[in-house]
């Protein structure tokens, strides 16, 4: 049940914090084997419950990661004084599902989706809302971005692509509309980094400018104009270009000089909302540490399982580093 009592969520909060991998212990995963990265997990307490049947390797880790982000999401739901706010950010699950399901109705399949967990809605209801066209529980933006895929797919053949940006644009469109201002900045920066990866992946395949067109999430602090811009101009230039808003000098560091400038931009897209979510970690009477701490197990998460894929596939401790994520509190 959600509290009322902002102090008292924040406390709750603070003694889970003490179990955060951190950097130390995030080191010494990097620096050992795959065996003896596990090993510092199932010291930590990583996983709870499930750390005690775990088994070595990928498996083991990713089971360990699902339980740990179970207990995440449970806990943020028990402890938050804004379950509005807290959901939007767990709804990210929702978007993903919706995605797949949707997808599946298209295209067709009897593939066992690859679902998320800790959404707002049961992955069942989303199936069942999907196969029968009833949208009316979900938040209005996600609504009208399903209905219009429906309309759309009347006149013209499947689009994977165009569901994808259609539900990552509404759910965009959610954070630009919430009252709380930490949430229109995360998600404004968040769309100028997908916008420009979109660009960037785009335009190394050769892409013409209307896919392109096609492909932008609703604007966050970079203009719909700026992109299109920078989509024609000389490569050299987009880094310039997209130096805007709080973001800016973020990704064009990302961009300039950069073998592979869309992986740079992945990793410092990462950092930068992780960092963006640090600043309201030591709030007493606010919900910023409760969804900063949500997103820190994110975080830890994707840097967990970047450790245990390279150790898996022998990747020297330099690729690692090299593609490593900051991690909350940073």
């Amino acid at each position: 049940m959600a509290q009322e009592n902002a102090l008292y969520a924040v406390a709750r909060i603070r003694c889970h914090e003490n179990g955060l991998i951190g950097r130390e212990r995030m080191a010494r995963m990097v620096q050992g084997t795959a065996n003896e990265a596990m090993q510092v997990l199932l010291g930590a307490g990583y996983g709870g419950a499930a750390a005690g049947d775990a088994e070595q390797g990928a498996a083991g880790a990713e089971a360990l990661i699902a339980a740990e982000l179970r207990r995440t999401y449970q806990l943020v739901r028990e402890v938050s004084p804004e379950p509005k706010l807290t959901e939007l950010f767990l709804m990210q699950a929702d978007v993903h599902n919706l995605k797949v399901f949707y997808k599946l109705r298209l295209l067709g399949g009897d593939a066992a989706p690859a679902l998320m967990q800790g959404g707002a809605f049961d992955a069942e209801a989303l199936s069942r809302m999907v196969r029968d066209r009833d949208y009316e529980a979900l938040p209005l933006p996600l609504q009208e971005a399903l209905m219009g895929l429906d309309a759309a797919s009347e006149h013209a053949a499947a689009d994977p692509v165009r569901v994808s940006t259609a539900l990552d644009g509404a759910y965009l469109t959610m954070g630009y509309e919430s009252k709380n201002k930490f949430a229109q900045e995360y998600f404004r920066a968040k769309a100028d980094f997908e916008n420009t990866l979109a660009l960037l992946r785009l335009r190394a395949m050769g892409a013409p400018k209307e896919v392109f067109t096609a492909a932008l999430l609703p604007a966050g602090n970079i203009e719909k104009d700026v992109f299109l811009k920078a989509y024609e101009d000389q490569e050299e230039l987009t880094a310039k270009l997209l130096n805007v808003g709080p973001a800016g000098e973020a990704i064009r560091k990302a961009i300039e000089g950069a073998a592979n400038a869309a992986q740079q931009v992945e990793r410092a897209r990462d950092n930068y909302l992780i960092r963006l979510a640090g600043y309201g970690r030591f709030d007493q009477d606010t919900v910023a540490p409760i969804v900063g701490y949500l997103l820190a197990r994110e975080q830890e998460a994707r840097c967990i399982r970047l450790v245990m894929t390279a150790k898996r596939n022998g990747l020297p401790e330099s690729v690692i580093t090299e593609r490593m994520r900051v991690l909350y509190g940073e």
